[in-house]
């Protein structure tokens, strides 16, 4: 099962590369430069070993659909996103992602209606929501 979780991960990151969704390829850009230290590679929360200050194992980033019910909270990640790059993250013990910020802005199609989120923010929330996992 793993392994077909790092396939479908290196198939999405694949084609996006050939010239598939520039959003989801740049997502996956951000998520390798910011997320996968402790995230892991995978996305299933295996990094993070010996990083001074984490205070719990990291998410499993590819059931956030499932635990939500089967649809991709796509509100609630962008709000998480929006606190980590404002530095205002609670509970967890995260390094700050102010570079997630951006005057650029993508209208974003949610549940709670269209939110305005910074470009960054947008590609890495495409990137999670393509590969969520049943």
């Amino acid at each position: 099962m793993r392994y077909r979780v790092l396939t479908g991960v290196l198939l999405c990151v694949t084609v996006a590369a050939c010239g598939g969704n520039d959003t989801v390829s740049r997502g996956a850009t951000l998520y390798q430069q910011n997320c996968a230290l402790c995230h892991g590679g995978d996305l299933r929360g295996g990094g993070g070993a010996g990083i001074e200050g984490l205070s719990r194992t990291p998410s499993d980033l590819t059931v956030l659909a499932r635990n939500a019910g089967g649809t991709f909270p796509r509100a609630e990640v962008l709000m998480i996103l929006e606190n980590y790059s404002l530095g205002k993250q609670t509970g967890r013990i995260m390094r700050p992602f102010q570079h997630l910020n951006s005057e650029d802005t993508k209208r974003i199609k949610t549940s709670a209606g269209r939110i305005r989120a910074p470009a960054p923010q947008a590609a890495l929330l495409a990137y999670l929501e393509s590969v969520q996992r049943p």
